[in-house]
C-alpha cells in the first residue's frame, strides 16, 4: 500500500488520481491510434479523451454519491476533487459524454466505442493498481495462499476492527483476497481478446458489446469476494448486480448485432 506515489518539491502525486489520470492518457491515445489503423475504423480525435474524462469523473462521483451518502447530494457530483468514485459511474457518464461529442462530431457511436473496447480494459487495470496502492476495493477475509494484508492505518484494517474480527493492537489486517489483482489480470486478458478481434473484419458494434459483456462476467466474479461493499441486491452488491445486468445486455446486444449484419448481408 503507498497512497502517495511520489513527492516533486513536496507536492504530493497521489496513486490512485496519478494512475487514473495515466489510463485516461494511454486509453485514449491506443484508441486514436487503432481506431485510424483498424479495418472501417475512422478519424477520431484525441479530443475525445477530455470529454471522456470529464463525463467519467462526474459519472463516478454521482453514483458514489447516490450509492453510499444522500442522493440530495448528487448535485454536488461535480466536485470531483471532493474523491469518492465508483466505476460504473464513471463508465455510465463517459459513455454519455463521448457520445454527445460524436454526435457534434458527426463521428458514428458503435464505430468509435469498437475501438475503445480492448483499451478501455487497459485504462482501468492501470486504474486498478492505483486501488491496490490506495487500499482501497479490496477483498473479503480468505485463507488462500496468496491472499494479502493491508497496514494498520489502511480501511481494510478499520473495516475488519469496526466488524469485531480484528482487534486494534493488530498491526496489519486479516488476510483477504487480492480482488484489486484480479481485475488487473482478467482485464488484460480482456484486453487481448477483444485486440485480436478489432482488427478483423466485424459488425459494427459487436467489438464494444463483447467488452459489456467479459467485463460484467469479470466483475461479477470478482465482487462475490469483495469484502469493501454491503451486499444489499439480492444478496448482491450494487456493482454485482449491474455485472450480472450487463452480462445479460453483452450477450442480448451481441446477438442483434450480428443477427443484424446477417440480414443486410442476404
Amino acid at each position: 500500500m503507498r497512497p502517495v506515489l511520489f513527492e516533486i518539491y513536496s507536492v504530493p502525486f497521489f496513486a490512485y488520481r496519478t494512475l487514473l489520470a495515466l489510463a485516461f492518457v494511454v486509453c485514449t491515445l491506443l484508441m486514436v491510434r487503432a481506431s485510424r489503423t483498424r479495418p472501417g475504423g475512422i478519424e477520431v480525435s484525441p479530443m475525445l479523451g477530455i470529454w471522456a474524462m470529464f463525463g467519467s469523473l462526474v459519472g463516478a462521483h454521482g453514483f458514489f454519491i447516490v450509492q453510499y451518502g444522500d442522493v440530495r447530494d448528487v448535485w454536488r457530483a461535480f466536485f470531483v476533487w471532493e474523491g469518492g468514485l465508483v466505476f460504473y459511474g464513471g463508465l455510465f457518464g463517459g459513455l454519455l459524454a463521448t457520445a454527445l461529442y460524436l454526435k457534434f462530431c458527426k463521428v458514428p457511436f458503435l464505430n468509435a466505442a469498437d475501438s475503445a473496447g480492448p483499451y478501455l480494459a487497459i485504462g482501468e487495470a492501470i486504474a486498478r493498481i492505483g486501488c491496490l496502492l490506495n487500499g482501497c476495493c479490496w477483498g473479503a477475509i480468505c485463507n488462500l495462499p496468496w491472499a494479502m494484508t493491508f497496514p494498520a492505518d489502511s480501511p481494510a484494517f478499520a473495516q475488519q476492527v469496526a466488524d469485531h474480527n480484528l482487534s486494534r493492537t493488530a498491526t496489519h489486517s486479516l488476510p483477504v483476497h487480492p480482488t484489486q489483482i484480479y481485475m488487473v489480470i482478467g482485464l488484460l486478458i480482456i484486453s487481448a481478446v477483444l485486440h485480436r478481434a478489432l482488427f478483423r473484419e466485424r459488425p459494427a458494434g459487436l467489438i464494444f458489446f463483447g467488452y459489456v459483456f467479459l467485463y460484467g462476467v469479470l466483475r461479477f466474479l470478482v465482487e462475490l469476494v469483495r469484502g469493501d461493499s454491503a451486499r444489499s441486491v439480492l444478496g448482491l452488491t450494487v456493482s454485482g448486480a449491474i455485472s450480472a445486468a450487463f452480462v445479460v445486455l453483452g450477450i442480448a446486444a451481441s446477438a442483434y448485432t450480428v443477427r443484424k449484419a446477417r440480414s443486410w448481408s442476404e
